[in-house]
């Protein structure tokens, strides 16, 4: 059993401004309740697929790529644009918190797609969410550094 769905605006990155400076800290977090109605029927992500880590994957590298990052909810994939979500069992939410402090000297444009797929271990049941950051009312980020 399969389904996929596209939501936009279930990434913030914080803050939104126009130009930053060496050592300006922007924080990108992603809240995603596990029982929600994304795919038209509600579903409970984790009481269908027992996943505790479902794998993010940004379809942009430019934040990650020679600047610091620092994982605060969810840990590190195998590459620079995959993470993986903690999931808070008290409160049924998958939770990922990274904040990156800019170092590398340039202007950023890229479109913000990502990706989160939540996969059964057991059942096989997988669900994937193509998602989205939404800057300034705009489906991609732009700023200069």
């Amino acid at each position: 059993m399969g389904a996929s769905a596209l939501v936009d605006g279930l990434i913030t990155l914080s803050p939104e401004q126009e130009v930053y400076e060496v050592g300006d800290e922007l924080t990108l977090s992603l809240s995603l309740f596990s029982n929600n109605t994304y795919l038209e029927d509600e579903v409970d992500f984790y009481m269908e697929t027992h996943d505790k880590s479902p794998l993010l994957v940004f379809h942009f590298e430019e934040l990650f790529s020679a600047n610091e990052v620092l994982i605060n909810k969810g840990k590190k994939g195998d590459s620079s644009n995959r993470y993986y979500m903690g999931y808070n069992q008290e409160i049924g939410i998958y939770e990922l918190i990274i904040n990156i402090t800019l170092e590398k000297n340039c202007s950023y444009a890229f479109l913000t797609d990502a990706s989160i797929y939540v996969i059964g271990r057991e059942n096989c049941n997988r669900y994937r969410l193509d998602i989205s950051i939404v800057w300034q009312g705009i489906p991609w980020v732009e700023f200069t550094f």
